[in-house]
């Protein structure tokens, strides 16, 4: 796919509507200086707007678009939509929340694309990645033509560009599925943030189907309590309508607070261990290179070999099956389809290098950066290392600070080795995360080792491992950056692995 991205994200040439249009679907509370004007494209960034832009300023964490909307006109903004009277020489509309208004005018002015194409919305604290990436490898195997919108990368339409957010803006989710509708997409899996949802970025998305992977601690930072951060994931499901489906883990407590939101019309579908599940596995044989175990069907049951590791990837599986179920597709398609599927880039992702005469040292990189992510993948991989498990995790700075012990203690429960190193520590300094990391190897009986720089634990883990031993960098799997106070530098873990393993093989690299 080619890497294309235009100054807003969005390609030119959507055609015009007129602001008289846009008052009408917004009911602004107040209208300063009207005039009926051709408006050609939605910004909320004063540094992306055009000629002929409407603008919306919207009040962040950090900024105020009121003090941008000057620079928004002088770039070529022909109205303005905020949430105050603002000076300015073009016509203003006065809204209660410009947030709201920006993805109800993303929605009319994009033609209401989620009529047209069927938008599966994947939340959840964990998989949802290896869950988008499931799904829509279901249904192209059901002769589907799928766009995806999540954490890696936007796709569709022979385009793939860079993702800045899980969940990007309304103005890109409308605009973007427009241009799936228009290249004659039928359906589309994002990946929805609790961020997003709060923010009202998916607000006018008509779901067809909703998924719920499980709900653990992340972004408290945010969200302020496990309460509040459970009621952000149910909005996906209370916007559910009649018709719609909703795939629930039937094995996670928080999945029956996503049941109850649902109205009355919406299928749900239940997933998981559970012998009451819809979609479920029997007889699991974890190992090594994938899992074998029997998916239970709604008609009927099949073998499978899943080439994903891990207990939770079969939860992953189960999930994109359900989904995919709920949209039509056919059993023995999906099944056919999760045979064939491969590691997503950074999700236990395997860095295959050999190392000396007599073994191996097996080396993945994931994404897990949260306590319950790292219990499952340190969990998994220490029950099938047939020698020690090393784990390189760090934990990002300027975020939910009270999850930083509880992911070194859920390392500490199976590493035996664990190098406590720097993730992205942005504002914060990396040694004082490191502090509060240590905090949670208290008691433990394992080897750690504080390496601030991630490169050097990275090395030092490798070195230290001897054939049969497994090692797992966790935490920006698919990253490509790191991120400090003043800069951002490029760091891939699995470029840093690979040359790790080739220079121990060299006999470069010692313990």
């Amino acid at each position: 796919m080619t890497e294309v991205a235009y100054p807003s994200g969005l390609p030119s040439g959507q055609g015009f509507v007129r602001l008289r249009e846009l008052r009408d679907c917004l009911q602004p509370r107040e209208v300063l200086r009207w005039r009926d004007i051709a408006v050609d494209g939605l910004c909320f960034h004063s540094a992306e707007a055009r000629a002929g832009n409407l603008f919306f300023a919207i009040r962040g964490a950090k900024n105020d678009g009121t003090l941008y909307a000057q620079q928004a006109v002088a770039r070529g903004a022909v109205a303005v939509v905020a949430e105050e009277p603002l000076p300015l020489p073009v016509p203003v509309l006065v809204v209660n929340s410009a947030r709201e208004a920006l993805a109800d005018a993303a929605r009319y002015y994009y033609r209401d694309p989620s009529r047209a194409v069927s938008v599966i919305g994947v939340t959840g604290t964990n998989g949802k990645t290896t869950t988008a990436h499931l799904i829509r490898a279901c249904l192209q195997a059901d002769r589907r033509q799928v766009g995806l919108l999540g954490t890696i990368a936007y796709e569709f339409g022979g385009r793939r560009i860079p993702a800045s957010n899980t969940t990007p803006d309304p103005v890109r989710i409308h605009g973007y599925l427009r241009e799936m509708a228009d290249r004659y997409a039928s359906a589309c899996v994002m990946e929805v943030s609790s961020h997003s949802l709060d923010q009202d970025r998916v607000r006018g998305v008509r779901f067809a189907t909703a998924v719920f992977t499980n709900l653990t601690q992340d972004h408290l930072d945010y969200h302020g309590t496990m309460d509040k951060y459970r009621q952000a994931k149910a909005r996906l499901f209370t916007a559910l309508q009649s018709g719609a489906a909703a795939v629930l883990n039937r094995d996670d407590p928080a999945a029956e607070a996503m049941a109850e939101e649902c109205a009355r019309g919406v299928r749900c579908l239940w997933y998981g261990l559970a012998a009451e599940a819809d979609v479920r596995a029997e007889n699991l044989r974890l190992g090594p290179d994938g899992t074998r175990f029997t998916m239970v069907m709604p008609n009927g049951r099949v073998e499978l070999f899943l080439r994903l590791v891990g207990l939770h990837n079969v939860y992953n599986a189960l999930s994109a099956a359900a989904a995919a179920l709920s949209l039509g597709a056919s059993e023995l398609t999906v099944a056919s389809a999760l045979e064939d599927a491969r590691a997503v880039p950074g999700r236990l992702e395997q860095v295959d290098a050999p190392v000396g005469p007599i073994g191996r040292v097996r080396t993945f990189v994931d994404y897990a950066h949260t306590p319950d992510a790292l219990e499952k993948v340190c969990g998994t991989l220490r029950e099938l290392a047939e020698g020690r498990l090393h784990v390189v995790f760090g934990c990002g700075g300027d975020r939910d600070r009270t999850k930083r012990a509880p992911m070194a203690a859920a390392v500490a429960r199976h590493a035996h080795c664990a190098y406590l190193t720097s993730d992205n520590p942005r504002s914060e300094d990396p040694e004082l995360i490191l502090d509060d990391m240590e905090q949670g190897l208290v008691g433990s009986s394992g080897q750690f080792f504080r390496v601030v720089d991630r490169a050097e634990a990275i090395r030092a883990a490798i070195g230290r491992a001897e054939p049969g031993d497994t090692v797992l960098v966790a935490g920006k799997g698919h990253e490509t950056y790191q991120i400090f106070k003043d800069s951002v530098v490029p760091f891939d873990d699995r470029l840093e692995a690979a040359r790790a393993l080739a220079a121990k093989e060299a006999g470069w690299l010692h313990r």
